[in-house]
């Protein structure tokens, strides 16, 4: 039986630079997919970073999603030896983009005009977990 292949961080951060732009652009996977030539199942293997995207297949996407190659490598974390290291802010925003609902709040929350606003639904957020990490 094959052995599975580990998540790569790097596999990973392009996966969901790809996503980010698809989405900025209004395409949906089906679209992309047929811009690459595989399935739109392919395409959510490449965004979660469970497949990783070849040199070709990512400068087709490039192409199709109006963004320089270098794009998708742009703020990668540095590496120490074969490691990446991610900082814990670099780590939660990814977290964050690999769900719906963070995705929708990164997209949504620039959107508020109203500083204090913005402020106040940070606050909200710290309040509820720190609610649930019983602070």
């Amino acid at each position: 039986m094959p052995r599975a292949r580990k998540r790569n961080a790097v596999d990973e951060h392009v996966g969901a630079r790809v996503r980010s732009r698809r989405k900025s652009l209004g395409m949906n996977q089906s679209t992309l997919a047929d811009h690459l030539g595989v399935t739109f199942q392919m395409i959510q293997r490449y965004e979660y970073g469970l497949c990783r995207i070849s040199a070709s297949t990512l400068y087709v996407a490039a192409i199709a999603l109006e963004a320089p190659v270098a794009y998708f490598f742009d703020g990668l974390p540095e590496t120490s030896g074969k490691r990446l290291v991610t900082s814990p802010q670099e780590r939660s925003s990814l977290d964050l983009a690999k769900t719906r609902y963070g995705r929708d709040l990164a997209d949504l929350f620039p959107r508020i005009a109203h500083r204090g606003t913005r402020r106040a639904i940070v606050e909200l957020v710290r309040a509820m977990v720190g609610d649930q990490l019983g602070m």
